[in-house]
């Protein structure tokens, strides 16, 4: 049996080995609460998490042979959709892992008050609906996603932006514009 390996996924989305994993725990727990509620969890492309509800019913005690009344409780099931178990049968759509792209230099446009983060972001793939900013927090960039930027700079905060623009203040980023409206 293989357990998780991150890496991968990192490697395709450009997170970090701690978001993750803590992407996957959350994932997890969100399941956990759903299945136990009674519902559904679909997953688009994946499958469906679904309970099933087994009542009470006669079993064995497997150490002593003996007869007793099991008691009700919910299975957790998975029911995988025709499309990924026809990916996994095709060989021509077997995803191959990703090369680590190659190491970016720290512009220079860094204010000097401030430390140089220790490497440059990684470029963020467009596939990716929630997107990761990395901004400067206290001398050190840190990878924050969108949904937590409004809550987490000012107008002044230091915002890496893709392309030629590199390190600039949060409120001269069009695509952040909003945040301060």
């Amino acid at each position: 049996m293989l357990m998780l390996d991150t890496t991968y996924i990192e490697k395709i989305t450009g997170l970090s080995g701690t978001t993750v994993e803590s992407v996957i725990e959350g994932l997890i727990k969100f399941v956990q609460l759903e299945l136990r509620a009674g519902n559904e969890v679909k997953i688009v492309d994946f499958g469906v998490f679904y309970p099933k509800e087994l009542g009470e019913r006669q079993a064995r005690n497997p150490r002593t042979g003996e007869s007793i009344i099991a008691k009700p409780r919910t299975k957790p099931r998975v029911r995988f959709f025709d499309s990924f178990e026809k990916s996994i049968q095709d060989s021509d759509s077997t995803p191959t892992p990703p090369t680590a792209p190659a190491p970016l230099t720290i512009p220079p446009t860094i204010p000097p008050t401030l430390t140089a983060p220790a490497s440059v972001p990684p470029p963020v793939p467009a596939a990716v609906s929630n997107r990761i900013w990395h901004i400067v927090k206290d001398g050190v960039a840190i990878p924050i996603s969108e949904s937590e930027l409004k809550w987490q700079i000012t107008p002044d905060t230091l915002v890496w932006t893709e392309g030629q623009d590199g390190w600039k203040s949060a409120s001269e980023v069009p695509k952040l514009k909003y945040l301060f409206s």
